[in-house]
């Protein structure tokens, strides 16, 4: 093998191990990032969750299950999601109840009180 070769096959190889380096690098940042948000969302939902069971805990928030006995009451059909959020500092529950007719309803429920908010696709 010529001198003119094996230069040849050395830089292609130098060449090569950087590549690598690069991508390794670029690629292997974006996921620990999205390792990391995934990991910031997941702590998020455990603080959410651990927030609910204190407020229930504390009576300052009814039980879900206390407040879809109460959905319940009022609208018939299947509860077929329930979702926890915040609306302007007050903790509140939206349900999606499947009404008889199919049309979806939409409920938001103060989880303090109880009281019914918003009622969405009723009609």
């Amino acid at each position: 093998m010529g001198f003119d070769r094996l230069r040849w096959l050395l830089n292609t190889f130098e060449i090569a191990v950087v590549a690598s380096v690069i991508l390794g690098v670029a690629f292997g940042g974006t996921v620990d990032a999205h390792a990391d948000d995934d990991n910031r969302k997941m702590q998020q939902g455990d603080d959410a969750r651990e927030g609910i069971r204190r407020g229930v805990g504390s009576g300052s928030i009814k039980s879900l299950a206390a407040l879809r006995r109460i959905v319940q009451a009022r609208f018939d059909g299947q509860i077929v999601s329930t979702k926890f959020d915040r609306e302007h500092g007050r903790p509140v529950y939206e349900f999606r109840i499947l009404a008889a007719n199919d049309r979806l309803i939409e409920v938001e429920v103060d989880a303090a009180t109880g009281d019914i908010l918003e009622v969405e696709n009723e009609e």
